[in-house]
């Protein structure tokens, strides 16, 4: 019997270990379930407060579309207010900036790739080039989106079709092409994208329109890619060229206008100041997130000389939305007159093309506006589109 309390007592010591370990594990269980739900919480809780207290002012949105207001309550269109209160959350919750500021930061400097694909294509030494968010510009580089034989003749009839009722009028047209990085630096673009062979969608537009129409179109690419060799011609953190490249294609355009008008001056790169500007963002990098971190060093100031100033007199809205239209008042008295529609390759357009002219009229707009066509009855319009948005032509 006594041997038997020994054996019991022997293993009930033996237990006791294990028992308090078995505490101790369900204890430190315990604990973290509890830790977890407090973080969870937090994390729930957060976003609210920074909404309140805005704790992540410092982190600025980077996205260009406008994001949607708060809407407003109104009885009993509850299910409609839901959804609208829903898209409101989405790009408006608390702690949104900084967390893409960190993914974006991950993505770029820890993996080496690009954190918006769709947005920016990361190229060579310090290029980024705009992604297929953009009219699909990078298949369209790779030649998986060729402008169809179809497409190419209708564009060609609506630009001759314009020519023709402007030259009614007295008016002469030109036509203008902006072209894409992918152009003019291919040599920056990933591999996978210099090892192709493609006939561009502005080389087809070009050959169709010089064979069958006498629409005169203006090839800036040469002037651009001669220049490079100097100056830089594009940005590198941005999807336009800066102002040198502006410049360049400025004097382009008006050379073959000058065919056309002797009185357009005959001013070359070496009669303008050229300051270089460091310190600039451009677009690419902001919708990233990395524009306090990637700068572009490469833009200019272009001054052109003495006799050719001018000046802004008038800033008019523009009725479609967009930048406002520009009126300018050059000092060539003899020059003709200018009505330019384009799109954002105009702003820095601005800036040279005006002083060239007697007067200028400076606007956004996709298609040529009758509308301006009788208040300013120019002597000369230009049409710009970028080389990305030829398909938009077909709804000119």
């Amino acid at each position: 019997m006594e041997s038997l309390r020994k054996s019991t007592a022997t293993v009930r010591q033996a237990g006791e270990p294990e028992k308090h370990l078995d505490q101790s594990i369900n204890r430190v269980g315990r604990y973290r379930f509890f830790l977890t739900g407090i973080l969870f919480a937090i994390c729930l809780v957060l976003p609210t407060l920074d909404q309140f207290f805005k704790f992540s002012a410092a982190f600025k949105s980077t996205e260009k579309n406008v994001l949607t207001p708060l809407p407003t309550f109104h009885f009993p269109r509850v299910l409609s207010y839901i959804g609208g209160f829903n898209q409101y959350y989405k790009e408006n919750f608390g702690w949104r900036n900084a967390l893409f500021y960190q993914y974006s930061q991950f993505k770029y400097y820890v993996l080496g790739v690009s954190p918006l694909p769709q947005k920016v294509v990361l190229g060579k030494n310090g290029w980024f080039y705009p992604g297929n968010d953009l009219a699909n510009v990078a298949d369209q580089h790779l030649g998986l989106q060729p402008l169809s034989p179809e497409t190419l003749a209708l564009i060609a009839r609506k630009l001759r079709d314009k020519q023709q009722q402007l030259a009614a009028q007295g008016i002469k047209f030109y036509f203008v092409v902006a072209p894409d990085s992918y152009s003019i630096y291919p040599e920056n673009l990933p591999d996978y994208m210099q090892e192709v062979s493609v006939t561009s969608n502005l080389d087809l537009l070009k050959a169709y329109l010089t064979n069958h129409t006498d629409v005169p179109f203006i090839d800036v690419r040469p002037a651009l890619l001669a220049a490079k060799s100097t100056h830089q011609t594009y940005m590198k953190t941005d999807t336009h060229w800066n102002n040198y490249g502006c410049l360049m294609a400025t004097i382009a355009i008006t050379q073959r206008i000058r065919q056309d008008f002797p009185a357009l001056p005959n001013a070359s790169e070496k009669d303008y100041t050229i300051v270089p500007i460091k310190g600039y963002s451009g677009d690419l990098v902001v919708m990233m997130a990395l524009n306090q971190d990637l700068t572009d060093s490469i833009n200019y100031h272009t001054i052109p000389p003495a006799p050719m100033s001018y000046r802004e007199i008038e800033r008019i809205p523009n009725p479609a939305g967009g930048w406002p239209a520009q009126r300018f008042s050059g000092s060539i008295a003899k020059a003709p007159s200018l009505l330019f529609m384009g799109d954002s390759f105009t702003l820095t357009l601005a800036e040279t093309m005006p002083s060239y002219f007697s007067k200028a009229y400076m606007t956004q707009s996709d298609s040529i506006r009758t509308d301006l066509i009788r208040s300013e009855k120019p002597e000369v319009v230009v049409l710009e589109i970028v080389e990305r948005n030829l398909a938009r032509l077909v709804n000119l």
